[in-house]
């Protein structure tokens, strides 16, 4: 953890925000904690956002002694200086703004340093300052690069090849078989032989307790900067888009590619060797069956346009009450 946090700490790093200091305001202010807006109070850190519900209500009745504010949201100085707050920071994201002052002045440092009840093969590569948890599993010929942290009970099969700065949450398993098989002459099921791999670019985030299978002839990819939540089936020879989001119980089909920027919301199901654009949104509990264009988003089971599923939905219920 960092040392003491003063206001004139925060305020020079959100440096050119508009400030306004309220009644009692003191730079040497000590700062300890982030908190959220609901029950903040003197020498707390906090934020209010746009899209919160009821935003002034939040205002009315923090304690909060620094307050990040979205420029959207309309300020009453006079009574936030009755709660105590001591200055208000104008932001085009306070969310934004908020995570990164956590990020700088009250984020716990990375861990560094192997658990020796981790077991790693001797023809692994391990970088610098990297963090391999309590009872992981690392085997043959895999990579890790500077700066990963791998939390407790990773698995991690032969050939996974891992970039700088990744964090792999416990549970998880990188590089297990995907699951693939023909029927043979009596139609008794034979395994296809996985002989890829996976590769995790730089700045990936995985949950905990995800799977992601190995390729079975190229690699499954996870490109540079996705976050993959908890809990998530990442089948054979997918690639993962720049920066996607993969959000909780999300299964993606072996071969389906997901563009750069995209948005998988929780529990949606993606059939395998289709496209997901660049930019697009799959809505909670999709089914997709068919390739969704670059920026489209889709929701439904099968998904849809949102617009078309819309008028099918309300075409749907005008057929109901027909019939009642």
């Amino acid at each position: 953890m960092p040392g003491l946090t003063t206001i004139k700490d925060i305020l020079g790093f959100l440096v050119n925000r508009q400030t306004l200091r309220l009644p009692g305001f003191k730079l040497d202010e000590i700062i300890k904690r982030p908190a959220p807006i609901t029950n903040a109070k003197h020498s707390d850190i906090s934020f209010c956002g746009a899209t919160a519900k009821n935003p002034m209500s939040l205002l009315d009745r923090t304690q909060a002694s620094v307050l990040i504010v979205d420029h959207d949201i309309p300020v009453d100085e006079a009574s936030l200086g009755k709660l105590g707050v001591q200055v208000v920071i104008l932001s085009n994201n306070a969310r934004l703004d908020f995570m990164r002052v956590i990020d700088r002045f009250f984020a716990r440092a990375r861990p560094t340093g192997i658990h020796p009840s981790a077991v790693i093969t001797s023809s692994s590569e391990i970088g610098p300052d990297v963090f391999i948890g309590p009872l992981c599993t690392i085997q043959e010929e895999v990579k890790i690069g500077a700066g990963a942290v791998i939390h407790a009970g990773v698995h991690i099969y032969d050939g996974v090849r891992i970039g700088r700065n990744v964090t792999i949450h416990s549970g998880s398993v990188i590089g297990s078989d995907g699951f693939g098989y023909e029927r043979n002459e009596i139609g008794e099921l034979v395994k296809f032989p996985h002989v890829g791999g996976v590769m995790i670019e730089d700045n990936v985030e995985i949950g905990a307790n995800t799977c992601i299978d190995r390729g079975t002839l190229g690699d499954t990819l996870i490109r540079h900067g996705a976050c993959i939540d908890n809990l998530v089936h990442i089948a054979h020879n997918v690639v993962v888009g720049r920066h996607a989001v993969v959000i909780a119980h999300v299964m993606i089909g072996g071969g389906t590619r997901i563009g750069d920027f995209a948005w998988v919301s929780p529990s949606a199901c993606l059939r395998d060797r289709i496209t997901v654009g660049a930019k697009s949104s799959v809505g909670l509990f999709s089914l997709v069956t068919t390739d969704v264009p670059a920026g489209m988003t889709v929701f439904g089971s099968p998904a849809r346009e949102v617009m078309n599923q819309k008028r099918l939905l309300a075409h749907w219920n005008q057929v109901i009450a027909q019939a009642d």
